[in-house]
C-alpha cells in the first residue's frame, strides 16, 4: 500500500489534552516468562462489607423506644421482632446479630419495668386500703 500525501487531504486534528493515557510500560519480569502473579490483590472498597438485616435495626430502634419514647409498644415489638431477626439472619448470612441481640435485651428490660411499675403501684393501693382500714 502507499501513503495517501495527496494535497487536498485534510491533516489530523492537533492533541487537545484530553486523549487516553498511554497505557503503562510492562512490569519487568526477572527471567520468567510466564506464570502466576504474586501482586497482592486490591484492597477492598469503603462500605464493601456484608449487609445489615433491615429486621436487626428495627429490634434495636424498637428496644431504645421501649425505654424511652414508646414505653409499652417499642418493647414489645422489640421481643417480638428479635427472633424474626435471628432467623433471617441465620438464613441470609447477614450482619446484625448483636444489634438484634441488644434490641432484645432492652425489650425484656422495658416489659420487665412495665411488670415492676404495675407491681408497685397495685401495692401502693392495697397498702392504702390496708392503713384506712386499719385506722377506721
Amino acid at each position: 500500500m502507499t501513503e495517501n500525501n495527496d494535497q487536498g487531504a485534510t491533516p489530523p486534528p492537533a492533541p487537545s489534552g484530553f486523549e487516553a493515557a498511554p497505557p503503562p510500560p510492562p512490569a519487568p519480569s526477572y527471567g520468567a516468562t510466564s506464570g502466576p502473579s504474586y501482586a497482592s490483590a486490591p484492597p477492598p472498597a469503603a462500605g464493601a462489607g456484608k449487609v445489615t438485616n433491615t429486621m436487626a435495626i428495627v429490634t434495636l430502634i424498637a428496644g431504645i423506644g421501649g425505654l424511652t419514647f414508646l414505653p409499652l409498644i417499642g418493647s414489645i415489638v422489640a421481643v417480638i421482632t428479635g427472633p424474626m431477626a435471628d432467623r433471617q439472619i441465620a438464613q441470609t448470612g447477614e450482619d446484625g446479630a448483636q444489634l438484634s441481640k441488644i434490641g432484645k435485651i432492652l425489650g425484656w428490660v422495658g416489659l420487665a419495668l412495665w411488670v415492676l411499675g404495675i407491681i408497685g403501684f397495685v401495692l401502693f393501693f392495697v397498702v392504702i386500703a390496708a392503713t384506712a382500714n386499719a385506722a377506721g
